[in-house]
Order: structure tokens, then sequence, then C-alpha cells
């Protein structure tokens, strides 16, 4: 894969648009235990497989799956703008022995230039939710894949908007009132963000003209918001019994969302295992 023009200019647009928000439970690992242990550690064996050079973009766990990775003798590159939480990370990694396996960049991914076909494994464990067009960061970690590479990412999604049919074309008043609508939300805050979410089979379709998917699954209801709002609970008694609650909710909401096929557009995150296929470099030979 090489950039070219379009890329140049796909990437020119792309801008980080949100904080940690609901993903500030990953920094505690019993609560990032709590909500993604199954995901983590079909990851880290997923990610064992074939793989030495490891890419892990955001470290909005603290490190916790970065330093697992090294731990582990892969040799690991981290990015995240934060650079208080880069220089953590790697205080942690001199503890623990597994520096020498590490490179440390404090910088924005999108800033950061990598050598094509540089890595054999790409994690995105929040990160891809920070950015306005995910599909584009996607499409510049696939150019640092090798062919075969594999790719893993957690992005927040939200439910499938009503599309209108045929009828509205016959009601020129509820199409007016619709653009009205639609006009008033976007100098709302809050809605303005919830609509900068990618919906989920929107993001898969274009995620296929990338990668190969190997597995995508929706995952979560109101766990992560409850995660979020409890890590920050005074007092470890308290904690540890907001934490047993949390993992029933997680656990029913998954077993919801995984036998109720109508509940499953409503999972608030989505998880994709993929691959790099050699054909699909044509992606960038536009």
């Amino acid at each position: 894969m090489v950039r070219t023009v379009r890329s140049i200019e796909e990437e020119a647009r792309v801008r980080r648009v949100a904080g940690v928000g609901w993903d500030r439970y990953l920094a505690r690992a019993e609560f990032a235990e709590a909500l993604e242990g199954r995901i983590l550690r079909d990851l880290r064996e997923w990610a064992a497989e074939g793989v030495r050079r490891v890419l892990v973009v955001g470290l909005e766990d603290h490190g916790g799956l970065a330093l697992a990775m090294a731990s582990a003798g892969l040799f690991v590159t981290v990015v995240d703008p934060d650079e208080a939480v880069v220089t953590a990370v790697r205080e942690k990694a001199e503890a623990e022995r597994c520096a020498l396996r590490m490179n440390f960049y404090s910088s924005d991914y999108m800033q950061k230039e990598f050598s094509s076909s540089g890595f054999d494994c790409a994690v995105f464990l929040s990160a891809l939710s920070r950015y306005n067009e995910p599909v584009v960061v996607v499409k510049k970690a696939a150019r640092e894949l090798r062919a075969g590479g594999r790719f893993f990412g957690r992005i927040r999604v939200r439910p499938p908007l009503p599309r209108p049919g045929a009828w509205f074309d016959r009601a020129p008043a509820v199409k007016h009132w619709m653009a009205r609508a639609r006009e008033v939300a976007s100098r709302v805050a809050f809605l303005e963000r919830f609509m900068a979410i990618p919906e989920a089979q929107e993001f898969l379709a274009a995620l296929s003209g990338v990668l190969k998917v190997e597995r995508a699954e929706r995952v979560h209801l109101v766990a992560p918001f409850l995660a979020g709002v409890g890590s920050g609970l005074p007092g470890e008694t308290v904690r540890a019994a907001f934490l047993q609650a949390l993992r029933t909710i997680a656990r029913t909401e998954d077993k919801v969302l995984a036998r109720v096929p109508a509940a499953a557009s409503l999972g608030t995150y989505l998880v994709v295992f993929a691959t790099k296929e050699l054909g699909l470099g044509r992606t960038f030979r536009v």
C-alpha cells in the first residue's frame, strides 16, 4: 500500500473530536476486566499467533494491554497524545523489565507516520472513537500493516436511525420540519456528538473495503456509562460492591445482545477482528 493524493487529502480531514468519556473506566484494571475481560483475552490469544510487532494506538487503559503484550515477548509500539500517560507507561515498562521491547510516542496517531507494512498487528482499544472519520484512521493503520497482518478495533456506535419512506416525497411539510429538526440538532452539543458516532453497519460496510472482517460483535448497553461513573466512586468498599453489581449487569447485557436479534442493533460498542489481504491494497490506488 502506498500513500496517494486521495489518502493524504482524507487524512487531512481527520481530527480528534472526543475525550476519554465513557471509556475512563478502562484505566482501572478491575473495571476493564469486568466489562472487557472476555474480549481482551480473545485479543491476546488472537494476537499471539504469528505476531511479533504490535502497534497499540491509545493508552486509555494506562498501558495494561501494551505491557501485557510486551511481557509476553512481543515488540510493542505505543502512540498516545497525552505525554503524562506515555511517561507513566514507560516507567511501568521499566519496572516490569519489558521497556527494551517497547517504543513510545507522545503524538496524535494521525500526525505520526510509520513505514508501510511495518507491523503484524494494530490495536485500537478505544482510540477510534476519538476521531471524526474513524474509517480513514483504519486505512492508515492498514497501510502500516503487513499483508496478512491483524487489526483489532473497538469503537462506540449508535443504533440506525429510522429511514423515511417514499411517503415523505408526498409530504413536503413533514420534510420541512425534519430538515428544521436536523438543523436544530446540529446546534445542540449533545445531539451533535451523538450524530457524529458511526452507525455500526455503515462502519462495517466501509471497513470491509479496507480489511477482511473476521469477526464483528456488538457489546454493551449501559454498562460502560455505569462503569465510568462507578470507577470514580470514593472508598474501596463502595467500589467493590458497585463492581460486583456491574459484572452482573455486563453479563446480562451481552447475553441479551447475543441471543435476542432485535436487541443487537442497540449495542453501544462494536468490536472488530480483521486481517489485511494483499488484494485489498487497491483501496489506496485510486
